[in-house]
């Protein structure tokens, strides 16, 4: 890693942000190729000011965001970035029109080619109870020096020239100011882009090519288009604009961009998904129920497939064979977002998302084995399950007597117990031998197990 920098700047816009379950924050990131041999990778993020602890000062209210930032190399599995940021806040008045903005940034790396796992975690610098994890795989590509290629897609909220170079939005005579949540609707009814074309040469394109910027739905059929003809001149060119979004209902719709040489044929295209929600609209209460709006607003429109099966494996312990199914049986990754979301509101009355995954992520701290993963043990198991103990009785290895444990859960079907003994002879992979729970394996003669051989 060879830079860091951080600016904030505030948007004025209505507060709407696909967030977590208790803290309201966005991020995003796009890739461009560096003058080095290296990626520039510029990282987007934005704060709702509701969701910060104002304290009033002589000259209004403060408030801080932090943002805790990780990126790991995963062939080296080196850290390069391991970086806190603070993204402080003043106000004269912390009601009304005063917070309807979002507190917007930007960090930037430069970074080598590779995959990286990219950890982030926001929260209030001075209560980190509520927070929001952004979690991802990013691969950077090797530019080529040579070889015909195209940027990622940034989403901007506003793109003006400028002469600016030292506002961290600053790139090419523009500042395109990002929008990290790709939420769009209300006041903000222009889509803005930009992305850069690099290595543009007459032996890939002919003398001229053109540039097509489309609107599509999910399934791709194209709802607007609008295309631009160049000649070639430089061997690089910005390409940036605004697309009116007026009237479209509230959905998630795919940005296209497609390089196109003179013969007409396409050679290159970027793509991004953004999302509209208009909830004055009348075509939004006639295309999406009350529930698919609720959903538009989730984190789930924007995870990977990666990530959706990861939660699914991962709730396996609370759900029935029947919902298993279901989910199985569902085979494009949108039904299966719709799935996870619907399950989750489903069952939120008696156990939310964020407790359950908070057990999730105690198990794998505490239960872990060299055999397995501590969510995936028997203790690991019932701890997601059931929560924690009421009491815990724990038994160390003693002569002959392999070690245990006996957890009690007093209100669990009038008390019940669990019953753990290592029987890795010392590595830590306790197996459940025996429970007064139903439908947990029951053994009377558990303590023969606990005889070493």
């Amino acid at each position: 890693m060879r830079i860091i920098r951080v600016i904030i700047v505030l948007i004025m816009f209505q507060s709407l942000a696909f967030s977590g379950d208790d803290f309201n924050f966005d991020f995003d990131y796009s890739i461009f190729k560096d003058e080095s041999s290296k990626n520039f990778v510029e990282f987007y993020y934005s704060f709702n000011p509701d969701n910060l602890i104002f304290i009033k000062t002589a000259n209004g209210y403060e408030a801080s965001g932090k943002i805790s930032m990780t990126v790991i190399n995963k062939s080296t599995q080196k850290t390069v970035v391991a970086k806190d940021f603070k993204v402080p806040i003043s106000l004269i008045d912390t009601s009304g029109s005063f917070k309807h903005f979002k507190l917007t940034g930007q960090i930037n790396v430069l970074l080598d080619t590779g995959t990286y796992a990219v950890k982030v975690r926001a929260s209030d610098f001075t209560d980190s109870v509520k927070y929001a994890d952004f979690n991802e795989d990013i691969v950077l590509k090797d530019f080529s020096k040579t070889q015909l290629s195209l940027s990622t897609i940034q989403l901007s909220t506003g793109i003006v020239k400028s002469d600016d170079i030292s506002n961290i939005f600053y790139k090419n005579t523009l500042e395109v100011t990002p929008n990290p949540s790709a939420l769009f609707g209300y006041n903000l009814n222009k889509l803005y882009y930009y992305l850069e074309i690099y290595n543009i040469n007459t032996a890939d394109l002919g003398s001229k090519y053109s540039v097509a910027v489309t609107i599509a739905n999910q399934d791709g059929t194209e709802i607007k288009s609008a295309n631009r003809e160049y000649t070639v001149q430089a061997d690089s060119k910005v390409e940036f604009g605004s697309v009116d979004i007026t009237g479209l209902p509230s959905n998630r719709y795919l940005l296209l961009v497609k390089l196109f040489d003179e013969e007409n044929e396409e050679r290159l295209r970027a793509f991004k998904y953004f999302y509209i929600y208009n909830s004055d609209s009348n075509t939004a209460t006639v295309n999406l129920t009350e529930l698919e709006n609720e959903y538009l607003l989730s984190e789930y429109p924007k995870m990977n497939e990666k990530d959706v099966e990861k939660e699914f494996n991962r709730a396996i312990y609370i759900m029935t064979d029947v919902q298993k199914g279901q989910y199985e049986q569902h085979k494009t990754l949108d039904e299966k977002r719709m799935f996870m979301f619907k399950y989750w509101k489903l069952i939120s009355p008696i156990l939310t998302k964020k407790e359950y995954f908070s057990r999730i992520e105690y198990a794998n701290k505490n239960f872990r084995s060299d055999f397995r993963d501590g969510w995936k043990s028997d203790r690991g198991r019932v701890y997601s399950i059931f929560g924690k103990y009421d009491e815990i009785e724990r038994f160390p290895y003693e002569g002959s007597t392999r070690a245990y444990e006996i957890w009690t859960y007093n209100k669990l079907q009038g008390g019940a117990i669990f019953v753990f003994i290592d029987m890795s002879a010392g590595y830590g992979d306790y197996q459940l031998v025996h429970s007064t729970a139903q439908n947990e394996i029951r053994d009377e003669e558990w303590q023969e197990k606990l005889k070493l051989r």
